[in-house]
């Protein structure tokens, strides 16, 4: 549970508005452009913030991120507290369907951006 709670502590630390200027992708850092996932963790901080339009405009996919990163949080913590069993989920998670799916997703949304088509890469 030590995940999700410190990646959505440090989105909730981040201010969109000011970036810190240091750039934690290594995609970016290698090729110097925007990667499918450029924009999330601004997302995050604008979403944690109320301001859902803006997150939305830094990625896409940030509400389904914060979604998923809640949904994480409870089922730990419903499974810790011994209210359900969590292995179920865990087994799902685990499989690659999911995740093959998910950057499928990110990484056709990124070209689009990159194309121009949904407006520019959020950098």
């Amino acid at each position: 549970m030590a995940v999700p709670v410190g990646a959505l502590c440090g989105c909730a630390l981040l201010d969109p508005e000011r970036p810190a200027g240091w750039i934690f992708c290594p995609f970016r850092l290698l090729t110097g452009i925007a990667c499918p996932l450029c924009g999330m963790t601004r997302g995050l901080a604008s979403l944690l913030r109320g301001r859902w339009g803006e997150g939305v405009g830094y990625h896409l996919f940030s509400p389904l991120v914060l979604g998923a990163a809640v949904a994480w949080i409870v089922v730990e913590a419903g499974h810790g507290a011994g209210v359900w069993d969590g292995r179920g989920v865990g087994r799902w998670v685990l499989r690659p369907a999911p995740w093959v799916a998910f950057i499928s997703l990110c990484t056709i949304y990124g070209a689009l951006r990159w194309c121009g088509i949904l407006g520019g890469p959020v950098v």
